[in-house]
């Protein structure tokens, strides 16, 4: 096994315990143990049906953030416990893109303390508007939301959106969002700094970062295509579309999409980046991928970390100039990238 490749068994332990992580996270934020204290070690198995070890590395990495501390013979404790401010937040999912969001909020929100009471909408438009409606009955000094919800200025707390705002040049909203159009940007420069002219872009659909993304690519894909969800059929079909276009490059939104055409490659013979570089956006997975990604990667610590910032701002003076705050991603090069392959 080379140094690149993750065993299958431990992918799947690491992503055990990052979703218990992302629940004791939520159990936090939701005051379920008011006391301070978390369950014990075995509790938290016999509770969630996991092992000792996936428990262990949960709260390894709660305590990595700064949420949790470990106390030699007595137990596990919530790093903050002070009563202090109480902020609404509600975002998509609880387990892609948004858990480094999260965490970016929770780590400001302790350095103030403020407590977080966190609702996760899954992608569904009733629940995001019974998410706002409950977290300010809940009685949320302010809201930082990654939601499309109509009416935002009528409500008696301030929002800063995450993520959303954006895409709409006139928006009156406060937010902090990746400039994905930027994002974009640079995985062209890159593939051209290669010697690539001839780059595809693969999507999935997505209202708020597929069209910043193709934004930013402008007239450059001389391929690309667009499906709500990509099979690997799907993957191998437009494989083999990329060949018969002598396609060079291609950038995909997102991971999976982009893991999907690095399979159809394996499969087909063809090398990555030695035939055909990939490029994946968001950089969620994309180093588990068995030819480790090259990757736009936006700042989620920082969005979260700036939104409670804005928002703070937006508490202490309300009629200070509104702030929109838009961080360019960074390119995470790993090894699916190369020079163009020469077509004969």
């Amino acid at each position: 096994m080379s140094g690149s490749e993750v065993p299958a068994a431990d992918v799947q332990r690491g992503q055990k315990a990052r979703h218990l992580a992302l629940d004791l996270r939520r159990g936090i934020a939701e005051l379920r143990w008011p006391g301070g204290k978390l369950p014990t070690e075995q509790q938290l198995a016999r509770e969630q049906g996991v092992s000792l070890s996936t428990v262990r590395r949960a709260v390894d990495l709660l305590v990595q953030d700064g949420l949790v501390y470990r106390r030699q013979g007595s137990g596990m404790y919530i790093a903050s416990s002070d009563t202090g401010p109480l902020i609404g937040v509600a975002v998509p999912s609880m387990t892609y893109y948004f858990p480094r969001i999260i965490v970016g909020i929770e780590r400001e929100l302790a350095v103030h303390g403020a407590q977080m009471l966190l609702r996760s909408t899954e992608w569904d438009a009733v629940a995001e508007r019974q998410a706002v409606e409950g977290l300010v009955s809940a009685g949320a000094a302010g809201l930082i939301l990654a939601a499309d919800v109509p009416g935002l200025d009528d409500l008696d707390v301030p929002v800063v959106l995450v993520e959303r705002g954006l895409e709409d040049p006139g928006t009156l909203h406060e937010f902090v969002g990746s400039n994905h159009a930027a994002g974009a940007r640079s995985a062209v420069e890159h593939l051209r700094g290669l010697g690539h002219t001839r780059i595809a872009y693969l999507e999935r659909t997505s209202p708020h970062t597929a069209p910043q993304l193709r934004d930013g690519l402008g007239d450059v894909p001389v391929v690309s295509e667009t499906r709500d969800r990509w099979t690997s059929a799907d993957a191998s079909r437009f494989l083999a579309e990329l060949r018969r276009e002598q396609v060079t490059a291609v950038i995909c939104f997102a991971d999976r999409e982009a893991t999907l055409l690095v399979n159809a490659a394996a499969a087909n013979g063809i090398s990555i980046p030695g035939d055909l570089s990939v490029i994946s956006y968001d950089d969620e997975v994309a180093d588990l991928s068995d030819v480790p990604l090259t990757a736009v990667s936006p700042a989620k610590l920082d969005v979260g970390r700036l939104a409670v910032e804005t928002l703070r701002a937006r508490l202490a003076d309300p009629d200070s100039p509104r702030r929109q705050i838009s961080l360019i991603p960074r390119l995470v090069v790993r090894d699916s990238t190369g020079p163009a392959a020469q077509y004969s």
